[in-house]
């Protein structure tokens, strides 16, 4: 769909709810980081999911889209060095962190 503003794209993404609540709390200005963000990290808890799974080809693609999410994470590292960023150098998408946000409230031992 083609959208002009903000409110436009609020209201296609009310159509998919896994994504309408990513977008209620980027636009309440909760979190504090980027919608990009925001997504990413979604993506990447799809992807570590896709572990979670037995004999399938899914792994496989998971895996290529979580190195480019870590390709990702060194481009922003090195940019922030080569701005003298280094308060904004934290702000990346964690991978199989157990300090994920989406990991937080789980119990692993």
């Amino acid at each position: 769909a083609d959208v002009g503003d903000e409110d436009e794209l609020g209201r296609v993404l009310e159509l998919f709810p896994q994504y309408a609540s990513i977008w209620n709390v980027h636009a309440a200005g909760g979190d504090g980081k980027s919608i990009d963000d925001a997504f990413y990290e979604r993506d990447v808890q799809m992807l570590e999911l896709a572990f979670e799974g037995q004999m399938h080809y899914g792994a496989f693609y998971a895996y290529v889209k979580l190195k480019e999410q870590e390709i990702r994470n060194l481009v922003w590292i090195s940019e922030c060095i080569l701005q003298q960023q280094k308060e904004e150098i934290n702000k990346f998408v964690p991978v199989f962190s157990f300090h994920a946000p989406w990991r937080a409230g789980s119990k692993r031992r």
